[in-house]
């Protein structure tokens, strides 16, 4: 790969790229076009045109990989994207996947017996593009040079990422957990001891059993908050990392991990509006396990500016790890990603006994159950 090509930031840069690049190599600049917009169906083809000399249109699945998604082209991926560009009408002569994913001997063999099969069945030609191979191709072309690395059309515009407490992407949370263990012992004998009927009553134990004096626990018990201590308290960091000024913009989050329940604000009950005079320049929506911030006012977010809000979560009592799904849209750019919650629970254990008779009838100690720790009764 030439060293002085760079990958691309952002899809939408790869494939303005691609747009660019097969425009001049078809021989028709002005008549390449993008496949609709952000959001409409595109039948797996992003750029389409018809080269010069040719008579039926050629198509472009562009996908971004590696440098700003962390993952690499995979066999079902292009099993699905030539399925989906069988539907592109009219039909494909040629289709074509470009990717910024570095060489995989692996995936282009793959690619070639999927061309030998689609073009025996009369269907069209497929053919790969790597980043090596893109990088060839826009050194060769001159147009493409200038508009890439001339003019340095490859440097960042827009870039936002979405981070958890001090701007790391995952979180330890410990919600505290009770586990509830069963434990086996062997009966004490019972020493029967004689009874002295001749004691005043108040000295008789079932005096005291059938009285009537109050707790002092029970009286004082109204006062007491209603606490669950697994709760846990997570920040959401949304951070416009580029060089531009990022307008009309919203950002969704889906929580994919189990869980038992999201709030927006403690004691504000679950599932509602946030209290907007503790998150100020902002509305948070919070519906089952989907949330959606909206700034107030249509605000932009500037240049190395940031938001953040709270949320409380309460997790399963295991470990495990709760991935959230993010989704910037703005007006012009859009983009998304994941955070991570791991969870480690603290457990205290609340032991109950199970009297057996001899010590041939003990057994090992059994965790009945795990549950959150609460104050209260459901």
């Amino acid at each position: 790969m030439k060293k002085t090509i760079q990958k691309p930031e952002n899809w939408q840069d790869f494939e303005h790229l691609c747009k660019k690049l097969f425009g001049e190599i078809w021989g028709i600049p002005m008549k390449i076009k993008k496949n609709g917009r952000n959001g409409q169906p595109q039948a797996g083809v992003d750029v389409y045109g018809i080269p010069k000399g040719e008579l039926n249109y050629w198509g472009i699945q562009c996908k971004g990989k590696d440098d700003y998604s962390n993952a690499r082209l995979t066999k079902s991926e292009i099993k699905t994207e030539i399925k989906k560009a069988s539907t592109f009408l009219p039909n494909l002569d040629v289709f074509i996947i470009a990717t910024t994913m570095n060489k995989d001997s692996e995936i282009e063999e793959f690619v070639r017996i999927k061309d030998l099969e689609s073009r025996q069945s009369g269907n069209f030609e497929i053919l790969l593009y790597c980043w090596e191979d893109i990088a060839d191709l826009i050194d060769e072309n001159q147009d493409t040079y200038n508009f890439w690395v001339g003019n340095k059309a490859h440097r960042i515009k827009f870039s936002f990422d979405v981070y958890l407490n001090e701007f790391q992407t995952e979180f330890l949370i410990k919600p505290i957990c009770i586990r509830t263990i069963k434990k086996y012992k062997v009966k004490e004998p019972v020493i029967e001891k004689p009874i002295n009927t001749n004691l005043p009553p108040y000295f008789d134990p079932a005096f005291f059993a059938n009285s009537k004096i109050p707790s002092i626990q029970s009286e004082f018990s109204i006062f007491k908050k209603n606490i669950n201590e697994s709760i846990c308290t997570f920040q959401v960091i949304m951070a416009n990392t580029g060089s531009t000024v990022i307008e009309d913009w919203h950002v969704t989050f889906n929580v994919t991990g189990k869980h038992k329940e999201i709030i927006d604000f403690l004691g504000d009950g679950p599932m509602g509006m946030v209290d907007l005079k503790k998150v100020k320049h902002s509305r948070i929506y919070v519906e089952n396990n989907f949330i959606q911030y909206v700034p107030l006012d249509n605000e932009p977010l500037i240049q190395k500016s940031n938001r953040y809000f709270e949320l409380h979560i309460i997790p399963e009592c295991r470990e495990y790890i709760i991935p959230i799904e993010w989704k910037l849209l703005a007006r012009d750019f859009d983009t998304s990603g994941t955070i991570y919650l791991k969870v480690q629970p603290t457990y205290e254990d609340k032991i109950v006994f199970e009297y057996v008779e001899n010590e041939n009838e003990l057994k090992e100690n059994v965790i009945i159950s795990i549950d959150e720790k609460k104050n209260y009764e459901d």
